[in-house]
């Protein structure tokens, strides 16, 4: 096991923090080094040599946190475990699905394994399905995102955690904009010592270019990690100004990002902004009275300086414009039928075999390398794993609440908090969005695990008392039960955080 330079400078403030630290400065250095995705804390020799990434290395010292006597969390911990009860059972089932799946199923299939021999050069290579250290890898990586999620959520019961929550995604936002900028535009210089020096994991690092023009990577491995974690930001933001909180920091910072995943040349950013555009799109044809006149102008405002700026452009200077059409067609249309597309068609089928083969239970995390979130937890995890996460997901999102649809005119109805909520809630689908393009395992993700801890921690899953509305003058809040679509109102007690 050998630390790095970032392990050392994060055991450090990891350290200091639990002396004088808070739960929520324990998650912000969470979030901080979620930042460095290329980067590795510590490398495990003993297993290969896999890469413990700098946030789940900063877990270490928030768990601690939690869980050293004196605390003081143990009720909150409780609070927590029973909350994100789907998600730990998700990763329980996962550990023991790991331990003896590969090994009952042994030989029954070939797989893609996780890890690529060093004379691989077939993109169809496929290895006899059993056991191997990649199972403890993502095993390890989806026990470490039930943690995140328990984080998270002991964070928000202090009452200035939400709004400090939406600060530091602003703040994570710009910072992974400027990094993907400046690796981009300084592409060739000695910049690069910089970038390469910060991505010291043992990923396969790549610097990619098409027709001369250079991708987005930032200082993440590859232009999809890249859009992969910046998107579960953008859909936090654009969902945070939706609903007027913090609205000029960010609306700005979300149409940054936005900018950013779409100039960033890669088929998963467009495919990712595709799919969530679709998404807002049919809640505003169903809910039409929830985006709200201003903000449903400025929408369109801003589609319409788009569609004349890149008219212009393409008026202006004509090559840059066809070689900006030949990239998206690049990208996007031929993507299919290129080599990587065709690798990326025969992992995600391998998952669904995987299904199959074990009867709907899965073959184990980590068995075998897929393309997409959802055809590896088919695959590793089975229906139980599926439905296991789709339970905690749906606790999050909360889709009958009227405040998960609702926009800036019902930020007085229901609270800045409830608001926060519903916007973490819809970031953790826009994590899933790009997972379920390009992940290759059943592991949600940090990110995916903070924004659930976020929503449920500031929206509890409970019916109102039972004298919320006995009275003929009730409030906005106890009011909301009369929406046809809504199962019980959003409700907030005194002692909301004495959960």
């Amino acid at each position: 096991m050998n630390f790095t330079i970032f392990g050392a400078v994060i055991a450090g403030i990891g350290l200091l923090l639990l002396s004088r630290g808070t739960v929520m400065t324990m998650l912000v250095l969470m979030m901080a080094c979620s930042l460095f995705g290329g980067s590795a804390a510590i490398i495990l020799t003993a297993i290969g040599g896999s890469s413990v990434p700098p946030e789940q290395f900063a877990m270490v010292f928030a768990l601690a946190r939690l869980f050293l006597p004196g605390s003081g969390q143990t009720k909150a911990l409780l609070k927590a475990a029973r909350e994100n009860a789907a998600l730990g059972l998700y990763a329980l089932y996962g550990l023991v699905s790991a331990i003896f799946a590969p090994r009952y199923f042994r030989d029954q299939m070939r797989v893609a394994p996780m890890r690529s021999a060093s004379n691989s050069r077939w993109i169809f290579d496929t290895v006899p399905l059993a056991p191997s250290s990649t199972n403890i890898t993502v095993t390890v990586y989806m026990i470490g995102s039930f943690f995140a999620g328990l984080i998270a959520y002991v964070a928000m019961k202090d009452p200035k955690s939400a709004k400090r929550f939406v600060n530091v995604g602003v703040v994570i936002a710009w910072i992974h904009i400027t990094l993907g900028i400046l690796a981009a535009v300084l592409k060739g210089t000695p910049f690069d010592l910089v970038i390469d020096f910060i991505r010291n994991a043992n990923y396969a690092q790549t610097n990619q270019s098409v027709d001369g023009i250079v991708r987005i990577t930032g200082v993440f491995s590859e232009p999809s990690s890249y859009v992969a974690f910046g998107f579960g930001w953008f859909v936090f933001l654009f969902e945070c100004w939706l609903r007027d909180i913090l609205p000029r920091r960010t609306g700005i910072a979300g149409a940054a990002m936005g900018a950013v995943l779409f100039c960033s040349t890669s088929s998963t950013a467009y495919l990712a902004l595709a799919a969530y555009a679709a998404i807002v799109v049919l809640r505003i044809l169903m809910l039409p009275q929830y985006l709200g006149l201003r903000k449903g102008l400025t929408i369109a405002a801003a589609i319409l300086f788009l569609l004349i700026a890149v008219s212009v452009i393409g008026l202006a200077f004509p090559a840059f414009s066809d070689a900006m059409v030949t990239l998206l067609r690049h990208m996007t249309i031929d993507k299919q039928q290129s080599e990587s597309g065709l690798q990326r068609a025969f992992w995600a089928k391998i998952g669904l075999t995987a299904f199959a083969v074990s009867d709907g239970l899965g073959v184990g995390p980590g068995s075998f390398r897929s393309s997409s979130f959802a055809t590896a937890m088919l695959g590793s995890v089975g229906a139980v794993g599926a439905a296991l996460l789709l339970s905690h997901l749906v606790r999050a999102l909360k889709p009958l609440r009227i405040s998960t649809y609702c926009g800036y005119q019902d930020r007085q109805r229901f609270g800045d908090e409830a608001m926060i909520s519903a916007a973490a809630a819809w970031a953790a689908i826009g994590v899933l969005i790009p997972a379920s393009i390009i992940s290759p395992t059943c592991d949600v993700g940090s990110d995916f695990a903070v924004f659930t801890g976020v929503a449920l921690a500031l929206r509890p899953f409970r019916k109102p008392a039972p004298d919320t509305a006995a009275h003929g003058d009730r409030s906005a809040i106890a009011r909301d039960v009369t929406q046809p679509f809504d199962l019980w109102p959003d409700h907030e007690t005194a002692d909301r955080y004495d959960r």
